[in-house]
């Protein structure tokens, strides 16, 4: 079993993780385009009937939709105004209206939702407004990167980091704020729950198949990332060869079985603060 702890140090010298980037660089490239074609695929237009505690919409013609790629605030966590607000601020701007729905998968989830974005008419007319955008512009969701959303996640950290600077919405409630891998205590208090997380490298190391990004301080946490992903990063700028040192923010649901792990399986879901 591959754990934080038993891996080895990644070195420069490793010509098997240079002969393993190339190849999985070309259908990482093919993946991307794929994914990049549309911010989901316009589906005809629904009428908003409701607003449930989670946050899922309910459609007049019956179906639950989710709006794809969010983490949105809902109860118990955190300070149930957070939840209150956030939900408040769908409802006023979605019961009643007509939306296009833009889907961003084929089928539905486990639980029967839609998975797809809303757009709204814009006043004056013009580009349509994506529901999705305008809560997390507004504070009241943090990006969560999953494959389907891959075209749109760009926009909407750019949105997100706008909103926690601002400390708009959701990222006044302590609950919800990025979390840095020296505080033990908030992070063993949220295990199992979706996190932001920002930390220095400490170290770098490598199994097989995984890289891991140990954080400060020595028994910190650890990212744990497919070796494939070292392509995206790289593309981005990022040798993982060269990421000791450098502070990064990841987000993922953390995994305190052993010592706080998240386990990244998108691009998106790891940032380089600073290099």
């Amino acid at each position: 079993m591959e754990s934080g702890r038993a891996h080895r140090p990644l070195t420069r010298s490793g010509a098997s993780f240079s002969r393993l980037a190339a190849p999985v660089a070309a259908a990482l490239a093919l993946a991307w385009a794929l994914a990049a074609v549309a911010c989901g695929l316009p589906a005809g237009t629904a009428r908003i009937a409701h607003v449930d505690e989670r946050l899922d919409l309910a459609l007049a013609d019956g179906r639950i939709l989710r709006l794809a790629g969010l983490d949105l605030p809902t109860l118990p966590r955190g300070a149930p105004a957070t939840a209150e607000a956030a939900r408040r601020f769908l409802s006023e701007r979605l019961i009643g209206r007509e939306a296009e729905v833009d889907l961003l998968a084929a089928g539905t989830d486990r639980w029967g939702r839609v998975l797809a974005d809303l757009a709204l008419p814009a006043t004056p007319p013009g580009r349509s407004q994506s529901v999705a955008l305008a809560v997390i512009a507004a504070g009241y969701a943090r990006v969560k990167p999953e494959f389907e959303t891959r075209a749109c996640t760009p926009e909407r950290l750019s949105a997100e980091e706008r909103a926690r600077r601002d400390r708009l919405g959701l990222w006044s409630d302590p609950a919800y704020a990025v979390v840095h891998a020296s505080d033990s205590a908030s992070l063993h208090a949220r295990a199992g729950q979706f996190v932001v997380m920002e930390g220095r490298v400490r170290r770098v190391g490598f199994t097989r198949s995984r890289l891991y990004l140990d954080l400060e301080s020595h028994d910190g946490p650890t990212i744990v990332l497919p070796r494939k992903l070292a392509a995206s990063l790289a593309r981005a700028g990022h040798s993982v060869e060269d990421m000791t040192g450098a502070t990064v923010r990841a987000r993922g649901a953390l995994d305190d079985r052993l010592r706080p792990t998240i386990e990244v399986n998108e691009p998106a879901m790891i940032e380089v603060v600073r290099p």
